[in-house]
């Protein structure tokens, strides 16, 4: 008897990694974080095909994800420059270093705004165990192959 069980990868897992959410095998951008000029989005799942936009201007609500980040970054950034300054009477200091976490995060909230959207916010996206593993368009190819192969035999011996 065959006790073969699955480990799938965690949600939180998938999603750092910029995994495809119905696969969690598939990549879904095209460089990492920090690559600045290669960091496109793919049109589908080069695993399981799936398109990651569902509709014209799906991805514009990722701006609203993207603004939640930039919000709670700002945030984060002027309450740690308070504590460790302690200035509280010089705007420009604020502003500078409202200015440079926004420009560095950039990357980072482009990338995981549409992550959160797809993952969290869309459930039609939501994880299938059956498209994770091997390549899912080589196991159709292969299948489809084995049934020709079978048809034929049959064939030749009737």
């Amino acid at each position: 008897m065959n006790n073969k069980t699955n480990i799938y990868p965690s949600k939180w897992k998938s999603a750092k990694q910029g995994k495809c959410p119905r696969c969690r095998t598939g990549d879904m951008f095209n460089g990492s974080v920090l690559n600045i000029f290669n960091n496109g989005m793919k049109k589908e799942c080069p695993h399981c095909g799936l398109r990651f936009e569902k509709e014209p201007g799906y991805f514009y609500v990722a701006m609203f994800v993207s603004y939640v980040f930039v919000v709670a970054e700002l945030i984060t950034a002027c309450v740690a420059t308070y504590i460790l300054t302690g200035n509280d009477s010089s705007p420009w200091l604020y502003v500078v270093i409202c200015f440079v976490v926004v420009i560095l995060l950039a990357p980072f909230n482009g990338r995981y705004s549409r992550v959160a959207l797809l993952y969290w916010l869309t459930p039609s996206f939501g994880f299938n165990p059956k498209y994770f593993g091997e390549n899912i368009k080589q196991l159709d190819f292969s299948l489809s192959t084995d049934t020709e192969s079978k048809d034929i035999e049959m064939q030749d011996i009737g």
